[in-house]
């Protein structure tokens, strides 16, 4: 009986020196420390405000368009022939060259015949003409000797008296003589020459098709003459002037050609609520331009005295901004003078306060900050 009692006392102790062991070890571990970080405030970028004279550029995209288009129409009928150059969309021609003819050869002989018909009265009255108006047969007879039946008719001569003319008017030969100079003119509109270098835009007929009287042949350009028209929005035309150069950018914003800005419209397109202004090209670095063809314009505009420049994102509720006092975000308005894609151009504020231009997520007044360094 004594053995079990020693035996339970000597477990009692054992566990009583292990726990009073566990219990000293514990207290050597140290305490963790409390985390004394404080809560990290917002960041925000910021510029002193100073203010200059600022360049601020337009750069907008325009389309190339020909100078000059004129429509081709027929004013006499008949079946188009072969011209020479191509009826075809793009082909090009040089000044002076035969665009397109219609067929001639049966108002050419109506023309003979009447000519001849005009020889044969003027010869029926040469002899009264000799012996009535002696002083001027001379005139009459070199007319009559003039008049070839494959060229144009000369000139008539200078009737000298009333009763010459009389004379003239009741044989009707002013009348013929006229009818023929109307033939004429007719006959040399089945021929349409190029008026300038250029190219067909636009081709509505053939070879062989029967021209009617006022219809549209085709629609050609002026290849060497081409202005860029760009639209401009009605609040920024203000800030361009006629006569300004114009640099016109490739599409990595490289200058490739020079021009100059040369009309401005005087009324709002109503689809885009933009004013078209026109530049005229003047050195191209031989590069090929083309009808249609889509270029970048920068306008450099008007220089703006005691302004500043920041990001768009800067600004919100259209002219408000913060600054930092005592880092504490305050709320002020500015004065917008310019709004570009980007930026924006303003005045207002006192030259020295610290603007943001990176406003922190769900920025209030009043908020605390820290100023990015």
């Amino acid at each position: 009986m004594n053995r079990k009692i020693t035996i339970v006392l000597l477990v009692i102790a054992t566990l009583a020196i292990s726990f009073a062991a566990m219990k000293g070890l514990s207290s050597l571990k140290e305490s963790p420390k409390k985390n004394l970080d404080k809560k990290k405030l917002p960041l925000v970028k910021v510029e002193a405000v100073k203010y200059n004279e600022i360049s601020s550029p337009i750069v907008e995209k325009g389309r190339l368009a020909s100078n000059l288009e004129v429509n081709l129409s027929s004013e006499v009928a008949g079946r188009i022939v072969e011209a020479g150059v191509p009826l075809k969309v793009g082909q090009k021609f040089k000044k002076g060259q035969l665009l397109i003819r219609i067929y001639e050869e049966d108002a050419k002989m109506d023309l003979r015949a009447l000519k001849s018909r005009f020889l044969n009265k003027l010869a029926e009255n040469l002899p009264d003409i000799k012996v009535d108006y002696a002083d001027n047969f001379e005139a009459w007879m070199n007319f009559f000797n003039a008049i070839n039946l494959e060229e144009s008719i000369p000139e008539l001569p200078k009737v000298k008296s009333d009763q010459e003319k009389v004379f003239m008017a009741s044989r009707n030969i002013l009348g013929d003589y006229y009818a023929i100079k109307s033939a004429e003119v007719k006959f040399d509109k089945r021929k349409i020459y190029a008026p300038f270098d250029g190219s067909y835009a636009e081709v509505n007929t053939q070879i062989g098709s029967v021209a009617g009287m006022g219809t549209k042949l085709a629609g050609i350009i002026e290849s060497n003459n081409l202005e860029l028209q760009v639209p401009i929005e009605s609040k920024e035309i203000s800030w361009l002037s006629l006569n300004e150069k114009v640099d016109i950018l490739d599409s990595d914003g490289e200058v490739i050609f020079t021009g100059k800005l040369v009309r401005k419209s005087d009324f709002v397109d109503e689809g885009t609520q933009s004013i078209s202004v026109f530049i005229k090209l003047e050195k191209t670095n031989g590069n090929e331009l083309y009808q249609g063809q889509f270029l970048t314009a920068r306008f450099n505009g008007k220089k703006i005295a005691n302004a500043m420049e920041i990001p768009r994102n800067a600004v919100f509720s259209s002219n408000k901004v913060f600054v930092v006092e005592g880092g504490i975000l305050k709320e002020k308005e500015i004065k917008v003078i310019k709004r570009n894609e980007n930026t924006l151009v303003f005045n207002g504020l006192k030259e020295g306060e610290m603007l943001v231009v990176e406003p922190p997520v769900k920025a209030t007044e009043n908020m605390q900050v820290q100023i990015k360094k």
